[in-house]
């Protein structure tokens, strides 16, 4: 099998780009190198991965200009006519207008990812039509293929391939002593350290850091020791920071600012607890987030949202706790007791953690799903 990948990026850090790297690393596991041909519409940039990764086309420029998203058009229609390839995975919805053209140019089935946010935040009429033409469609948890269904955006259920977590690269252990001066991360003898990570951008404001601040004075006052540490940059950062001035968090609030990938594994291990409590509407929210599953591989009881897929990323009480981000009170309620369970209870969290990490979220699995999907579509072609 022949498979062309379209994807807006897989160089930058973000959700997108790392399921778009797991994945086209799996289709190459599956079928072979030389039968997946991957274009991306955005190129690397300062921001964006330190490790390469090997396309066979990408944009110039680090953003997605008129210009490149014409050749990035050109680039897939040549793709289609001259190498036919038997199945075209489009990593967007916003790409399924160009993807149906292609489709028809070479007679590939076709598959479609989606992730949540993208499909009630504003998809016009246009995508909408040409994602239920798709052939099969990739949701990223129960909670996006529920949306799908519910809102009959498609005439199939949705496959659910959960993001992944590279098991051999994130798991518990100290972290490097190396680290806290690097980040001023707060000592794990003396503090009860409480972790959120992602991008502090605008546009993930849905990610709670917010609600952490507000009820981290509630905290602090009933666990004197507790320390949040704030890591990722974005154009939110400074925002998030004077609120924390002004809510008089200072001493208790560490901004670490950008995460060198090579210190992401690291990272986690360098608190006791993972929290990101996210939250759905327009223009907001996300299927499951990416940051949660490594921390649990890590080793960290994690404490998530009830309003998309984070859910799916705890099993009972066995590894975290799930509550509401409309309710901080609960919020805090979860955290402190999260902070003040002793060494016996805290420990048995953080195994549960990293079982629940292997199984749900291995990389062995989102292959082998991708591998069921595959025989799928070949049985029905």
């Amino acid at each position: 099998m022949k498979i062309l990948h379209l994807t807006p990026g897989c160089f930058d850090k973000g959700g997108i780009s790392r399921y778009s790297r797991y994945q086209i690393s799996a289709l190459r596991e599956i079928v072979g190198v030389e039968n997946v041909r991957v274009l991306s519409l955005l190129s690397p940039d300062e921001d964006g991965f330190e490790t390469s990764f090997e396309t066979s086309w990408c944009g110039a420029g680090g953003a997605a200009t008129k210009g490149t998203r014409l050749r990035f058009s050109l680039q897939a229609a040549r793709q289609a006519m001259v190498w036919r390839p038997d199945l075209i995975l489009c990593a967007h919805v916003n790409f399924t207008p160009l993807v149906s053209r292609l489709a028809k140019l070479c007679g590939a089935k076709t598959v479609l990812n989606v992730y949540g946010l993208e499909l009630w935040s504003g998809l016009s009429s246009s995508r909408r039509a040409h994602m239920a033409r798709m052939d099969h469609v990739i949701a990223d948890c129960h909670a996006t293929a529920d949306h799908v269904v519910a809102e009959g955006m498609h005439p199939h259920q949705p496959a659910v391939i959960w993001d992944c977590a590279d098991l051999e690269r994130f798991t518990p252990g100290p972290p490097p002593p190396h680290l806290f001066a690097r980040y001023g991360l707060p000592d794990l003898e003396v503090h009860r350290v409480v972790l959120t990570l992602g991008r502090l951008a605008v546009s993930a404001r849905h990610k709670g850091y917010d609600r952490l601040l507000e009820i981290w004075g509630d905290v602090c006052n009933r666990v004197p020791q507790a320390q949040l540490v704030i890591a990722g940059r974005g154009d939110d950062a400074d925002r998030l920071r004077s609120k924390a001035a002004t809510l008089g968090l200072t001493g208790s609030v560490t901004f670490t600012g950008p995460i060198d990938e090579q210190d992401l594994t690291s990272i986690y291990r360098a608190a006791h607890i993972f929290a990101l409590v996210s939250d759905k509407g327009l223009g907001r929210g996300e299927g499951i987030p990416l940051t949660p599953i490594e921390a649990m591989a890590s080793g960290l009881p994690v404490l998530l949202g009830d309003e998309d897929g984070s859910p799916e990323a705890v099993d009972g009480t066995r590894n975290g706790i799930v509550v509401s981000p409309r309710d901080l009170s609960a919020m805090t309620s979860a955290l402190v007791q999260l902070l003040t369970e002793n060494d016996t209870v805290h420990a048995a969290r953080s195994v549960e953690a990293r079982k629940v990490a292997e199984e749900r979220f291995g990389y062995k699995a989102f292959v082998e799903k991708h591998r069921t999907l595959l025989d799928q579509i070949t049985r029905l072609s």
